[in-house]
């Protein structure tokens, strides 16, 4: 079997894999997805470990609280001894931070992929290539036509909006210690834009740091809130005196962003899944998903498992976003 990985190098392997390793932290929860199988995974990165034993994944698959997950020094830098330990069929790394990255697994002989992080179309790659690693190439054309499905519903309805039907959106990337956006350089944009909206910070690069003028200049109609920072809550924005003045915060339309089997703000494979939550929030008269329906039928093809109503609530924040304009919509 050969793959061609992200950076154009080809992938030999002897045949589909059986312990893959994942240093990009959203790639464990997609392999996930596609195998089926905690044990496909014999390795990830430590914040992917740490997230997924108190998140869905942690539930879906309570085994992965075995997996190993030194496998990186600091950052995405691979732990080359632990690596050589494991012995891994493929190891997933970063290609776009540079060689330092994977240079050091190519020269210990060992098996590496690199992915590129960014646009949906990179992502829709992700899917394609560790299909194929696994030999479930089934499965990850099931999940692409799922995204084009929902991608195409969407965009029906959102691509006839005028500039001025589009709220004005503002996603805080981080909010401690200083406020930073996502700009409109990523995959926010793009979401933010599928979905109906107008990303107020599409001028600027990712995750720059703003000040408090540019905030009020901006005036944002709808603020959505990282999943990266845990004590990021509405109710902190709701306590802002600087932020007091906001459309969003006047009319409480400040959402923590749902989080699943990974957080639905970065690329993943439950995509879908956001842009729909995020359609309705900008447009609740244009759109009216069964977001709760739509999660257990897809957490069922995706996964494999029955979630329950606790599950549903857990996914969409229902408690932190109990206040927020319109949520009662999602509540069971």
């Amino acid at each position: 079997m050969v793959l061609q990985d992200m950076l154009g190098q080809r992938v030999e392997l002897a045949q589909p894999a059986e312990r893959s390793v994942t240093i990009p932290m959203p790639a464990s929860a997609m392999l996930l997805s596609l195998a089926g199988d905690a044990g496909k995974l014999a390795g990830m990165n430590p914040n992917s470990h740490a997230y997924m034993q108190r998140g869905m994944l942690g539930r879906i698959f309570p085994e992965t609280a075995h997996i190993r997950s030194d496998v990186t020094r600091a950052g995405f830098a691979p732990n080359v001894e632990t690596l050589l330990q494991i012995q891994p069929d493929l190891i997933w790394q970063w290609g776009h931070l540079g060689d330092d990255l994977v240079a050091p697994l190519r020269n210990a002989g060992l098996p590496v992929a690199a992915l590129l992080y960014g646009t949906e179309e990179r992502v829709k790659d992700w899917i394609r290539l560790m299909g194929a690693s696994l030999g479930r190439e089934e499965q990850a054309a099931a999940q692409l036509a799922w995204r084009s499905q929902v991608e195409q519903s969407i965009r029906g309805v959102t691509s006839h909006l005028q500039e001025d039907e589009r709220p004005r959106v503002m996603h805080f990337s981080r909010y401690f210690p200083s406020y930073q956006v996502a700009g409109g350089n990523g995959n926010f944009q793009y979401d933010i834009h599928l979905a109906g909206g107008r990303n107020v910070a599409a001028g600027v690069g990712n995750a720059n740091t703003v000040n408090i003028e540019q905030i009020l200049a901006w005036n944002p109609e709808v603020i959505l809130l990282n999943n990266f920072e845990d004590q990021l809550t509405p109710e902190t924005i709701y306590n802002d005196p600087m932020l007091a003045g906001l459309d969003a915060v006047r009319n409480h339309r400040v959402y923590k962003i749902p989080a699943g089997g990974y957080r639905w703000d970065p690329p993943n494979q439950e995509s879908p899944l956001y842009w729909q939550w995020l359609s309705v929030i900008l447009h609740p008269d244009k759109f009216d998903w069964k977001l709760r329906d739509l999660i257990r039928q897809n957490y069922q093809s995706l996964y494999g498992y029955s979630a329950s109503e606790e599950d549903v609530d857990f996914v969409l924040h229902t408690e932190l976003n109990a206040s927020a304009h319109l949520y009662e919509r999602f509540k069971k």
